[in-house]
């Protein structure tokens, strides 16, 4: 998976029906965009999200006995405290430089980039 060190988040959109969330991106030079698709995504963090939102790195943690792994789910089961036995699902960690930091519970991810910036 890309890290997308030095993108910008510019939009976030969430679709509760279909159980999606998109991250839109630019690269630091505003030549090329991307969207981030997670696919099956229950639950979900946005935090500080700002006008300027750097990412730092991107990283997808699949292993439940991980520490890095039991401390997002953690974060998540917090800030959505209905039901439990959920099934497990890999979880992204979108971490920042400045602005936004996403956590969020899925089942698939895409990257598409779609060439010049938007």
């Amino acid at each position: 998976m890309q890290s997308f060190h030095d993108w910008f988040i510019v939009g976030v959109s969430s679709n509760m029906d279909t159980h999606e969330l998109s991250l839109q991106l630019c690269d630091d030079y505003k030549t090329r965009s991307a969207t981030l698709a997670f696919k099956g995504a229950t639950s979900f963090i946005v935090e500080s999200f700002i006008a300027q939102n750097i990412i730092y790195n991107t990283v997808v943690f699949d292993n439940p006995t991980s520490t890095e792994y039991q401390s997002a789910r953690a974060k998540l089961e917090k800030a959505h405290p209905w039901g439990n036995n959920w099934p497990t699902k890999q979880i992204a960690l979108i971490s920042a430089s400045l602005g936004a930091e996403v956590l969020v519970e899925f089942e698939e991810m895409q990257s598409i980039e779609v060439g010049p910036s938007i």
